[in-house]
């Protein structure tokens, strides 16, 4: 049985989530710590210290997904793992996100009582991680190379996503709510009932704007047929405004053609 717990602006409830630490027999907490996809939010360093807690009073794990994790320009913000004395966090990141997809290579650090069996359940599933690709990515950590490269990409997400949340303060009227971080990577906007996600989607792709309808990035509980997701990490930064200018006079002529329908 899987159970979800909604992600706001103001964090997760963490009352909840005791709750359902307390009642259901959950074994493993899976959660995307820092640039939460699709909202773009990340967990305050009280947060995880609090969801720690909790994972160790009722004997859960948790799974720390921080795939994203190296393109958070606060150094203050840790991983889950840094508040975990007790091994209870199994930390996962990835390669792919900050360097390349093609390079499908990324580590987990299991505590010692679960290292044998899932380094047997690995095998099984690939035998190995490609040597030559391991080879290639501990020569450029090594020499320095990704470090380097990682500060730039921090130095042009945070800036995309700066730019980002201004021209959403700046076009989207108050009838659109939006979620975003200071990673331009993913962020959201609620549109106001009755409007679809898909109906303002296909709108825009006439536009030339391409966003993602939502509705299918949630569990069923949770799913919301009115939300769209964005990311700006491939667009260029001049063209921010002028995407998200679209989108608020997409919403409104579609919202203004409906309003007529009805009143017809």
């Amino acid at each position: 049985m899987t159970y979800g717990i909604e992600v706001t602006k103001d964090g997760i409830d963490l009352g909840r989530l005791e709750d359902i630490f307390k009642t259901r027999d959950i074994k493993f907490f899976y959660t995307v710590s820092r640039f939460h996809n699709p909202t773009g939010y990340s967990y305050s360093n009280e947060e995880k210290k609090r969801i720690v807690e909790l994972a160790q009073k009722y004997d859960v794990y948790i799974i720390e997904d921080d795939y994203m994790g190296d393109l958070d320009p606060d150094s203050k913000h840790d991983p889950m793992f840094a508040y975990d004395p007790s091994g209870r966090v199994i930390y996962t990141k990835s390669f792919s996100k900050v360097m390349l997809p093609g390079l499908r290579l990324g580590l987990a650090v299991i505590p010692e009582e679960m290292s044998e069996i899932f380094q047997r359940a690995k095998h099984a599933a690939d035998i190995h991680s490609p040597v030559l690709m391991q080879g290639a990515l501990e020569i450029y950590l090594k020499n320095g190379m990704f470090r380097a490269h990682i500060q730039k990409m921090r130095q042009n997400y945070s800036k995309k996503g700066a730019l980002l949340q201004q021209a959403y303060q700046t076009h989207l009227p108050p009838f659109l709510s939006f979620t975003g971080s200071q990673s331009g990577f993913y962020s959201t906007i609620q549109l106001l009932e009755p409007l679809k996600a898909y109906q303002l989607v296909n709108h825009l792709e006439n536009e030339n704007v391409y966003v993602q309808d939502a509705s299918n990035m949630f569990l069923p509980e949770f799913k919301n047929e009115s939300m769209i997701r964005l990311s700006v990490s491939q667009v260029k930064e001049e063209l921010i405004e002028i995407g998200v200018q679209k989108i608020a006079e997409g919403a409104a002529e579609l919202l203004k053609r409906r309003s007529e329908v009805r009143f017809i």
